[in-house]
């Protein structure tokens, strides 16, 4: 810093030796270890106490500096100012002015900040509603494909017992070794029709079944749909929403 060697030249003139000159000497470079430390808070009371000791305007300047870079901002603007009121011309005026300008700039947006009142986040439920309407539009989907798989598994145990009894037609007809009577056809006719209605009812439980199954899954994605008709003092509107 062009301004701390310019103050520890001053310092070392041994005119300028006597014991308040030793102290700010002192607290200087204590200042100083602690701002290289990156400790700018205590190398600013450091420095303060170099000030206090031999009031030299570039001393000020260092307490700036140090304020400035702790984040204190209002505290560096002050003491820059105080730096430019005893050396208006001084080596480190045109920084100090630059320093000024720009932290005065921060604070002033900072304190704008902070006065802004926050915007308004109404909570949910909170606003004034109009109407709410929640329809679930699949359930009767749902419940008509339940209702079609049912019958469709009941038509399919029905497909069993006809399958049933046209394998024990087919095998009385097999074990039959007698001549062919009119009781043997009109068990081979059972077991033929039996063997029919089989493959019907089998088709129809499959269909049914089939059936069911895409019901069920297009109420399965029409379900929990939201029908919401809202007043919020800002805007009004309606929402639809789905779960798929």
């Amino acid at each position: 810093m062009k301004l701390a060697f310019a103050l520890v030249l001053a310092l070392a003139v041994p005119a300028a030796a006597d014991s308040s000159t030793e102290k700010a000497r002192g607290h200087f470079k204590q200042g100083k270890a602690f701002q290289d430390a990156g400790a700018y808070e205590r190398a600013a009371e450091e420095y303060k106490l170099a000030y206090e000791a031999d009031a030299r305007p570039e001393m000020l300047f260092n307490i700036a500096q140090a304020y400035r870079l702790a984040k204190r901002k209002e505290q560096a603007v002050d003491y820059f100012r105080q730096y430019l009121d005893k050396q208006p011309n001084g080596a480190g005026a045109d920084e100090a002015r630059r320093h000024v300008v720009t932290l005065t700039k921060e604070i002033d947006e900072e304190n704008a900040a902070k006065q802004a009142p926050p915007p308004t986040v109404l909570p949910l439920g909170t606003g004034p509603i109009e109407r709410v309407v929640i329809e679930d539009q699949g359930r009767g989907m749902r419940y008509s494909g339940l209702g079609v798989a049912a019958v469709g598994v009941i038509a399919l145990g029905v497909g069993v017992k006809f399958g049933f009894d046209a394998r024990a037609a087919a095998d009385d007809i097999s074990n039959h070794a007698g001549p062919w009577t009119s009781a043997e056809q009109a068990r081979f006719d059972e077991g033929e029709r039996a063997d029919r209605n089989m493959k019907i009812t089998y088709a129809v439980s499959g269909a049914l079944l089939a059936g069911g199954a895409v019901l069920y899954y297009l109420g399965h994605r029409a379900r929990e749909t939201r029908v919401v008709t809202f007043v919020t003092p800002q805007t009004a509107g309606v929402g639809v929403s789905g779960a798929f």
